[in-house]
């Protein structure tokens, strides 16, 4: 899924910011001067063009004598880079009730950056731009209500913004982005995609509203159509020398290359937008950017690097609308190191807080989630309610291959692959292949739907495995790997006795004695990256 920007006052649901060096240092010099100083410092901050913001606005303070137009430039500056104690001190008092609104709504919708992000006082922020009461506030507030995890909420609010007809682009572009990223999140992609196509909605004109239709697209399956706007998307923005848009389609460009199973462009994508992302500035796409980083990593047989990125995602500015991603990256990061049965609860976790949100859409695919990690018994019929709740192809088929994993039917995932492979969704495709080969016992891989850069655990399922307990198979595989048994318990949170005793079983069913003759049966045609294992290897 894609993210939003901490400090931005304009558009609060998936603007980005530069960060901080990013930019070539300006001359004061080479500003323009008054008359035209302060429009041209807010025309380029709006571009996101933030060191060149900062400059004019600074010249602006000096040539001006610091009056309140400099002082709310210079606010919303600092508030794009998320120092919110130092715009807190140069916002100018609020202005009184007979100042024009356009002036005390720009004051409004910094102040409650400054109160939502830099305070934490969320009824704070929305009583300031309630006071207001005009349409740049309400789609604003809006925004935060999504933020804030209220998805329904917010997408009543930004559609109430849209049905005005007196209601200026200013309120437009930002309300559009909220009800295109909210009604996608609910599954409502026929809304959505509506909102984004409405007149005004140009891409051209707001990078945040083209993120948010691309990020549409991707949740609604539309991954080819998602693939060439975010490339389309990220090349205009460099050949404009935007880098912090830039940095927003590379995001997404990772995310969808993820769906398509490119596990290596999309961490190299992922991997570049958040240091884009990340600096002097903090954007609002940086801590799902890290969270989809490290499920990418983690999907690639990297325990450490996933386990370090998800760190970082924790500590990243964000809000509880994300909670689900994050929640879903530590599964991922628990799968990767090798307790699938771990992980597929935080999955169900996850899911269980995209549904209490309204957010159905992230909640279907951390459902699925729970099925790929092992356990598709426990979210096959919730998947198949939300294939009538969740608009387009993609959950159904994802709640026909849950069906087909808990009845081990091997023609109903032949289904499911083919139906994967048609929306381009490859690395769920592959899955599905392999698990059809594994119950067919055959042998032969889907060649043509090999991830090889991909360690997910269906992609590791053999015939052999396919026999085992979950937990059996947890066991299996560590020990093939060479782990002792004290490491292995130690990695599950079990006594050594009790994974001799899962081991025990596995050998049983498989017709084995040891772990020498074990590796070869749960061996996948693929090379897996180091492990990092606490305890030692058995030699």
């Amino acid at each position: 899924m894609a993210g939003p920007e901490v400090g931005d006052v304009r558009a609060p649901c998936s603007a980005v910011v530069l960060p901080a060096g990013s930019l070539d240092p300006v001359s004061l010099d080479t500003v323009p001067r008054r008359p035209r100083l302060l429009p041209e410092a807010q025309r380029v901050l709006v571009k996101v063009h933030l060191d060149l913001a900062k400059a004019v606005a600074t010249s602006a303070q000096r040539l001006h004598g610091g009056g309140n137009a400099a002082d709310q430039l210079a606010a919303e500056v600092l508030v794009r880079r998320g120092l919110y104690e130092y715009a807190d001190e140069v916002l100018p008092h609020q202005p009184s009730s007979n100042a024009p609104l356009a002036r005390r709504t720009r004051w409004a919708v910094t102040a409650a950056a400054i109160k939502y992000w830099g305070a934490g006082d969320v009824e704070a922020a929305y009583r300031v731009l309630g006071d207001v009461g005009s349409p740049v506030a309400e789609a604003h507030r809006a925004g935060l209500l999504l933020l804030d995890g209220s998805t329904r909420a917010a997408l009543a609010a930004g559609e109430n913004v849209l049905r005005d007809r007196h209601a200026p682009g200013e309120a437009i572009r930002p309300a559009v982005a909220t009800v295109v990223v909210a009604a996608s999140l609910a599954g409502r992609f026929d809304q959505a995609l509506a909102a984004a196509d409405r007149p005004g909605a140009s891409r051209s004109r707001s990078a945040e509203i083209g993120y948010a239709h691309c990020f549409a697209l991707l949740m609604a399956g539309r991954v080819r159509h998602a693939h060439r706007m975010a490339g389309d998307g990220y090349r205009e923005a460099m050949a404009a020398g935007n880098i912090a848009v830039a940095g927003g389609w590379l995001a997404l460009r990772g995310q969808v290359a993820k769906a398509r199973g490119e596990l290596a462009a999309a961490i190299a994508d992922l991997e570049t937008a958040s240091r884009l992302l990340d600096g002097g500035s903090s954007g609002l796409l940086l801590a799902p950017c890290l969270a989809e980083l490290a499920v990418a990593r983690a999907m690639s047989g990297d325990q450490a690097g996933a386990e370090q990125t998800r760190q970082l995602a924790d500590r990243a500015p964000g809000s509880r609308l994300f909670v689900p991603w994050l929640t879903l990256s530590q599964a991922w990061t628990t799968a990767a190191g090798g307790d699938t049965t771990l992980a597929a609860r935080q999955a169900r976790s996850a899911a269980d807080i995209a549904m209490a949100s309204g957010q159905y859409a992230v909640e279907a695919l951390a459902r699925y989630d729970v099925s790929r990690l092992g356990n598709p018994n426990a979210v096959r019929h919730r998947l198949a309610e939300l294939a009538d709740v969740v608009q387009g192809p993609v959950v159904p088929a994802m709640a026909g291959a849950a069906a087909a994993l808990a009845r081990s039917d091997s023609a109903a995932l032949d289904v499911a692959t083919a139906k994967f492979t048609e929306l381009g969704m490859h690395l769920f495709a592959a899955e599905t292949a392999t698990a059809a080969a594994a119950l067919r016992h055959t042998a032969t891989r889907p060649g043509g739907l090999a991830r090889p850069d991909a360690a997910t655990p269906l992609l590791r399922l053999t015939a052999p495995l396919a026999e085992l307990t979950r937990r059996e198979r947890d066991v299996a595989l560590l020990a093939a790997g060479g782990f002792t048994s004290p490491a292995i318990g130690h990695r599950l949170g079990l006594s050594a006795r009790t994974v001799d005793n899962y081991l025990g079983r596995a050998y049983q069913k498989l017709g084995v004695t040891s772990r020498r003759e074990l590796a070869p049966l749960v061996a996948v045609d693929r090379p897996q990256p180091p492990i990092h294992a606490e305890g030692n290897h058995h030699r």
